[in-house]
């Protein structure tokens, strides 16, 4: 919980899903109900971590510590799609993002996201890759978390399939380590689902937007959070193009 957001986690017998409801000016988190009210109006002012919520007809009441408080819902929202990838653009932007990246203090040593360059398509390298990344870090959504949203994102769209599928897959065996909100955020990332400011970055990594402005939104998204991400996005990049070039000489006489 915070000023701009609630997070409701909802019970479920086969997997937890959360809902993020977000004041009218967060960050447009994939899981997320939009609010009418930004949060100066501190929408959430008295809203007690841990109590019972009721949704419905446009609003959500919570059981304050002061008594019932009520939000109004906006609107849920579909979360934005990359455009269409250009191959022949992938590898001059994705070296463009490296470049940017270089020195990046994201919120984990430079040496924990060694293992995304792994084969991910490998089960064996996916499942190493989240033992040692799932839950890594401080908050509701830790670093090493972030860095595999952005990795799965990239592979997803770019054009490296295998790798994201089983990334994915093991992601969902490992979610417990992680926190409900972060195991979601996981779960729609392996979809294909981001906020819009990852996706503007998809979009410069197909060549169908310039980087700098991309990344410099999508760093500015909490402390290291965008950091982490891009991070995980030019992994993911990468994973893209050794897929490409395994298809290639694959193809060749």
């Amino acid at each position: 919980m915070s000023r701009l957001a609630v997070y409701l986690e909802i019970e479920d017998p086969h997997e937890a899903t959360v809902i993020a409801l977000l004041a009218r000016d967060a960050v447009r988190l994939p899981n997320g109900l939009v609010l009418v009210d930004t949060q100066s109006v501190g929408p959430f002012a008295d809203v007690a971590e841990a109590t019972s919520v009721r949704i419905g007809r446009c609003s959500a009441v919570f059981d304050g510590p002061t008594g019932p408080r009520t939000v109004r819902a906006g609107r849920w929202w579909r979360p934005p799609l990359p455009r269409t990838a250009r191959p022949d653009r992938l590898a001059a932007a994705a070296a463009e993002l490296d470049r940017a990246l270089r020195g990046a203090a994201g919120g984990l040593p430079a040496a924990a996201a060694d293992p995304l360059d792994a084969d991910l398509a490998r089960p064996d390298a996916a499942e190493e890759a989240c033992r040692r990344l799932v839950g890594l870090g401080p908050g509701l959504t830790p670093s090493g978390d972030d860095l595999l949203c952005g990795y799965l994102l990239a592979a997803r769209h770019l054009g490296a399939p295998a790798a994201a599928d089983a990334l994915a897959a093991a992601v969902r065996r490992a979610a417990p380590a992680t926190t409900a909100l972060s195991a979601d955020l996981l779960r729609h990332a392996a979809a294909g689902r981001a906020c819009p400011q990852a996706v503007g970055v998809l979009d410069a990594l197909s060549g169908r937007a310039p980087l700098a402005p991309a990344l410099r939104a999508l760093r500015g998204i909490g402390h290291t959070s965008g950091t982490d991400l891009a991070l995980g996005l030019s992994a993911g990049a990468r994973a893209a193009l050794r897929s490409a070039g395994t298809h290639d000489t694959g193809s060749s006489p």
